[in-house]
């Protein structure tokens, strides 16, 4: 490689860097779940659920499964490759308000996904059907498990007041080997509708992510 090469390609990296930079920060969202599942799967390593990558989606071409086997029947980490602050006013980077998720189980009980952060470590629930284990505080989505694809918003604030997210749970429920919880779309958005399509969102921040390292 020659000196004019190597400058023209140093010049392109610094371009690529930085339009990838403005049009993460521009978006004011982060995909926590969606056509990454392999990547999910490498840091949720806690918890007796069987977790795993299917074609039963939401959008785009994958989705988390986790198995409600025996014990808790969830997968999780408190201690997530991310930190995000859950802010009223989310201005930088790392500040979001709202949380949007898709979900459903085939057939069992309920269903749960757990927000862990500080303050209040596991304090920030939402569940739909039964809250089996009685973990509280949760906040009750839908009466009925959804046997269905559902997408929900939440206000964060609004429902925990600020805290730093550092961790999340997919809790199926030990309701047998066969049942299961689906999961799909997890999204932190700074303003409360997301504009951009998911899938594209979603290469957006993997390569966002891997810039700040």
């Amino acid at each position: 490689m020659n000196k004019i090469t190597f400058i023209l390609c140093l010049v392109l990296a610094v371009i690529l860097f930085q339009t990838v930079s403005s049009a993460a920060v521009k978006t004011g969202e982060f995909v926590i779940l969606d056509e990454n599942v392999d990547a999910v799967l490498k840091y949720i390593t806690k918890g007796s659920g069987t977790p795993k990558k299917v074609a039963d989606a939401y959008a785009g071409k994958e989705a988390l499964y986790v198995g409600g086997t025996g014990g808790d029947g969830q997968r999780y980490n408190d201690v997530a490759p991310w930190t995000f602050k859950i802010a009223e006013n989310p201005k930088a980077d790392d500040e979001f308000r709202y949380i949007t998720f898709a979900w459903k189980k085939n057939g069992g009980t309920g269903i749960q996904l757990q927000l862990h952060g500080n303050p209040d470590t596991w304090g920030h629930r939402y569940h739909a059907g039964a809250n089996v284990k009685d973990w509280n505080p949760s906040i009750q989505v839908n009466k009925s498990v959804p046997t269905k694809w559902e997408k929900h918003t939440r206000d964060l604030f609004k429902d925990w007041k600020a805290f730093t997210l550092t961790g999340i749970a997919f809790t199926a429920w030990p309701d047998g080997d066969d049942i299961g919880g689906f999961w799909d779309y997890v999204v932190l958005h700074q303003n409360a509708e997301i504009k951009a399509a998911v899938e594209s969102k979603g290469k957006l921040t993997t390569k966002w992510a891997k810039l700040k390292k």
